[in-house]
């Protein structure tokens, strides 16, 4: 009852398709009363998990034998005149932001000098930082990994 195919690749696929449903193996015979819409219910016992638990002492054991303790990595050390750019680009922000606090709730007056100094500590530590960034890019195969 199957339609004609035209392509014969087709043809041999549908055959080999026949094949393996033919060969598959015996279909299950359902009765009328096992056909419901209705998802079924499994329920598991609670015994299960304790079954499957392994032994703690042998467990134990090999955890002490086997344990990788990382070493304790070391802080990045910076020069004097990059960590004071940074002091410049990250703590003048932070100090303009407090002082306007101040301002604002204590009503103190902060001479325009301070601002300036600040504003150009900003400028001067982030023109530094990028004068000196590296200009060629790194070695594609190094991803900083250290074993």
């Amino acid at each position: 009852m199957s339609e004609p195919v035209s392509d014969p690749d087709k043809a041999a696929q549908d055959a080999a398709w026949q094949e393996i449903v033919a060969n598959f193996g015996d279909r299950v015979e359902l009765s009328e009363d096992e056909l419901t819409d209705e998802p079924a219910v499994v329920s598991f016992d609670d015994d299960v998990d304790e079954q499957f638990e392994p032994d703690a002492e042998l467990y134990d054991d090999a955890y002490e034998h086997d344990a990788f303790v990382a070493p304790q990595p070391s802080l990045p050390r910076t020069t004097p005149d990059r960590f004071f750019a940074w002091l410049g680009v990250l703590g003048a922000p932070v100090l303009a932001v407090v002082l306007f606090v101040l301002r604002a709730t204590l009503g103190w007056w902060i001479p325009s000098w301070v601002v300036d100094a600040l504003v150009m500590a900003f400028l001067v530590g982030f023109g530094y930082l990028v004068f000196h960034m590296p200009r060629e890019p790194r070695d594609p195969w190094d991803d900083g990994a250290r074993l």
